[in-house]
Formats: C-alpha cells, structure tokens, sequence
C-alpha cells in the first residue's frame, strides 16, 4: 500500500495559542501542514517518554483547516496505531 503526502490541498493544523506551554518548541498559532505538525508532535511525546497507546496530544487543543477527502484505500480503516 502506498502512503506519503495526498495529492492536491494539503490538510494543515495548528496549536491553540491557550496550549502553547504545553507544546514546548512548537509555535503555537502558526499554520503548518497536518503531518509535519504530527511529526513535531511524536518528537515531543517520544522525548516525553510517550507509553504504547499514548495519544501524542489532546485534539482538542489543535485546529485544522483545508485538505481533501481521505485517498481510496484508507476508506474505512483505522489509521492509529493502537486502533483496533
């Protein structure tokens, strides 16, 4: 199966500016695009000591803006790693 970056308008997020400390290096408020702020993200938690089954960070505390329709062969599956 292929994975990687959708083709067309790319999904982006942000961090609440009320999360900010939460989320040091991660500048909070600026627009970025979804997957480079959940790599920044995992990077954060790993260093944290992220526990299997950890989510990286409450959703509530980002916003997200733009992008598609999820590709053909991720319809219908779970993309997290511990859903079941």
């Amino acid at each position: 199966m292929k994975y990687g970056r959708p083709a067309g308008r790319e999904r982006l997020a942000r961090v609440k500016l009320q999360y900010a400390e939460l989320y040091p290096g991660i500048v909070a408020g600026d627009w970025m695009p979804a997957w480079l702020l959940a790599e920044r993200l995992l990077a954060l938690a790993r260093a944290r000591g992220l526990k299997p089954g950890e989510r990286i960070c409450d959703p509530s505390h980002c916003e997200f803006r733009g992008g598609g329709h999820r590709p053909p062969e991720l319809l219908g599956r779970r993309t997290r790693a511990h859903d079941d």
